[in-house]
């Protein structure tokens, strides 16, 4: 099944993620993560939380936000749910004027919907237009049930985004492009060293292994949810060398892309035998 699509440049992805992982980013999608196993820490802002089963952070456009499973929480499981903002409907002045104060709510403060809805967008189709109307009416669902819930408080207007957001923003679109130090520093308008710094101050991080991270996880969600050939994943991802895209891959994940496309697709279908 293919879970990640994109629509007149707008991105879908909805998926069962597997000890999910994923530095820093920003967007101008709506993005969610219900806790189905295990534990994860989930940062959005200035607001890190360890979240447990039943548990669901939201990403409004534009914040800043992170996933991180590993030696702190062990494993995990949850469904990712992206989208653009405007699936929001009568929420979208909300959504775009604001963010919650706390962008995550337990379990116990979570609606039935809400698993309804999210498990419901597993099943849509988004590169169908007919399915366009079905997936605004989930989201809609999902966020009349869980922004009651949440304090909303006003962004601040600022016509000078910081150095971090500029980065972030700027790597979350142009990673897949041959990107240095140099065009950072061109691009911004700003040093290597200012920019040396925010990787090692705000994001605990080296410019490679950020902009790798952000490949190769971005290389998982193709390995499991398209059927793209490894070659042609690695070139969309930004390597432009087979050898450079597997050794990176295996840095990271412990396996060949190959390898890991396999155990995916073997797992899957012993999860599907279960159901």
């Amino acid at each position: 099944m293919k879970i990640i699509y994109e629509n007149n440049s707008e991105r879908f992805l909805f998926n069962v993620m597997d000890d999910f992982s994923f530095p820093a980013h920003l967007h101008t999608g709506l993005e969610l993560f219900l806790v189905q196993k295990g534990a994860i820490r989930v940062t959005v802002g200035n607001d890190s939380r360890v979240l447990t089963a039943g548990d669901i952070s939201i990403a409004f456009p534009n914040r800043i936000h992170s996933y991180d499973t590993g030696k702190e929480t062990g494993s995990s499981r949850g469904i990712l749910i992206l989208c653009p903002a405007r699936m929001g409907g009568d929420f979208l002045p909300a959504i775009m004027a604001n963010h919650p104060l706390v962008p995550f709510l337990t379990g116990d403060r979570v609606h039935p919907d809400v698993s309804y809805a999210v498990n419901s967008l597993l099943m849509t189709r988004p590169d169908q237009q007919e399915d366009i109307p079905v997936v605004s009416a989930f989201i809609q669902l999902i966020l009349s049930r869980t922004l009651p819930e949440m304090e909303l408080v006003k962004n601040r207007d600022s016509s000078s985004p910081g150095l971090t957001a500029q980065l972030v923003t700027y790597l979350s679109e142009n990673y897949t492009e041959q990107v240095s130090l140099d065009t950072l520093s061109r691009q911004l308008g700003v040093s290597r060293y200012s920019i040396s710094r925010v990787f090692s101050e705000k994001l605990h991080t080296s410019f490679s292994d950020y902009i790798n991270t952000l490949r190769i996880d971005n290389a998982k969600l193709l390995l499991q949810g398209s059927d793209h050939d490894i070659l042609t994943i690695g070139l969309m991802c930004g390597y432009d060398n087979p050898r450079t895209f597997n050794r990176e891959f295996k840095a990271l994940c412990g396996c060949q892309p190959r390898e890991y496309r396999k155990k995916r697709t073997q797992k899957e279908a012993v999860a599907g035998g279960r159901t």
